[in-house]
């Protein structure tokens, strides 16, 4: 058990690590080696949200903030980021204070969150769930920290099932986009990091399987762009 705990804090360590390293440049790259359609996927995936008006947002793993900016536009009473990588949070803190958007972020660990239980409407997080330590712990603290009724939305990359598509998709990611990342970023080994992490990461039955084992109900994916992203959602009772 400590040998595990030694693994999982390492692993945070690394990752907030390298994310303050690439920090940046993480907007420009993320935009540029998408094709924008980053942008998209974070509409598509607020719009699936049923809420009442003026919900209270967490946003987990919030990065520069970018989908908590865009939440910007459900009228929210309040949205909180959370993040461990401080220089991220600068670049968001940036970003909002420009927009003047309804957001405040802060420092934090979204598996040992610093909220009340049922503090939140939805709980949140673009491209940044497979980057726990040890994500059945952040479901869970986004179940305590969410109200009766509340719903959990996470965004992120899966790997296509399309044999054709598959393959090609599978030598960008694997080959082109650790090349360009690593050369405009100078951090090639982050961008490696990425397909790495997206093939480790429980796609599709098997994340919502976590949700379920989480206590949440409802709980669905919904693939994007054929397959190489995912909508997983579900609700406290």
């Amino acid at each position: 058990m400590l040998e595990n705990k030694e693994k999982i804090a390492e692993h945070k360590r690394r990752n907030r690590e390298m994310f303050d390293a690439i920090a940046q440049r993480y907007d420009v790259l993320n935009h540029l080696l998408s094709g924008g359609i980053d942008i998209y996927w974070r509409r598509r995936a607020l719009d699936s949200l049923q809420l009442s008006d003026e919900p209270r947002i967490l946003d987990l793993a919030t990065g520069t903030a970018d989908f908590a900016l865009a939440a910007g536009r459900l009228n929210p009473e309040r949205i909180i980021g959370v993040d461990v990588a401080l220089e991220m949070l600068r670049l968001g803190a940036k970003k909002v204070e420009e927009r003047r958007a309804p957001a405040a972020l802060m420092g934090g660990d979204a598996e040992n969150l610093p909220f009340q239980d049922a503090s939140f409407d939805v709980v949140m997080g673009a491209f940044g769930v497979r980057n726990f330590g040890h994500i059945p712990s952040g479901l869970a603290e986004a179940f305590r920290v969410l109200r009766p009724g509340g719903q959990i939305l996470v965004l992120d990359f899966c790997e296509p099932a399309v044999p054709l598509f598959k393959q090609l998709y599978l030598f960008y990611f694997h080959n082109i986009l650790p090349l360009i990342g690593g050369l405009l970023s100078g951090q090639r080994q982050a961008y490696a990091y990425l397909p790495h992490s997206v093939g480790n990461f429980p796609q599709g039955s098997a994340f919502v399987q976590l949700l379920e084992d989480a206590g949440f109900v409802e709980s669905s994916a919904t693939t994007l762009t054929m397959g190489i992203c995912s909508i997983y959602q579900g609700r406290k009772e």
